[in-house]
């Protein structure tokens, strides 16, 4: 009878000691994993720009001409009964061989120097400023602060295409090809002058 007395209160005491299974917190799930960007549009950011000013003068107008220009003047001049349309071929690709140097050249050491390369139009009124501006155009770079700075890209691209032709043309006289070449710059300053004033680029 004792016995039966005291089972249930060792049952219960040993049911008070026994821990509870408490219900499992439930875990956050893993974030997926994110996935890589896709492929995005090509932006036309500083690279791009100057890769594409350098195609630009490759191809410009002002090239062609400097090509074709002289070479077929000289042709259509030569009153000779037998014209050497090989020689006007020679001549056109000796000018195109100076030009990719030249622009080579300029536009590379351009972006090691982080120059511009493209004509910049004046907002000033009145023919002088304006004509000083094309000037100034002709000699000088901006940089990227928009400062100026004597444009060592367009001048060594200048010597570099015109003495690059010493390379195919044997008879070429050094004193003659520095000579033309500096002269050359008085062609480039009337082009920026003419640009100005007709308002090309604004």
């Amino acid at each position: 009878m004792l016995t039966m007395a005291l089972a249930p209160a060792v049952a219960g005491r040993v049911a008070a000691q026994v821990p509870v299974a408490q219900p499992m917190a439930r875990q956050p799930l893993a974030p997926a994993p994110a996935r890589g960007p896709g492929p995005q549009p090509l932006r036309a950011g500083p690279t791009n720009d100057r890769l594409h000013n350098y195609l630009h003068d490759l191809t410009s107008p002002a090239t062609m001409i400097g090509v074709a220009g002289g070479p077929l003047v000289g042709y259509l001049r030569d009153n000779s009964s037998q014209r050497d349309s090989d020689a006007l071929a020679e001549q056109m690709l000796s000018r195109a061989g100076q030009a990719a140097v030249q622009l080579s050249v300029r536009h590379g050491l351009a972006a090691l120097m982080d120059r511009s390369t493209s004509y910049q139009p004046c907002d000033c009124r009145g023919l002088g400023p304006r004509i000083g501006h094309a000037l100034l155009e002709t000699f000088t770079d901006h940089r990227a602060d928009g400062s100026r700075a004597l444009s060592i890209p367009r001048i060594a691209g200048a010597y570099a295409g015109s003495f690059s032709r010493m390379a195919w043309e044997h008879d070429g006289n050094a004193g003659d090809v520095a000579v033309s070449t500096t002269l050359s710059f008085g062609f480039s300053a009337l082009v920026n002058i003419a640009r100005e004033l007709s308002g090309v680029g604004r």
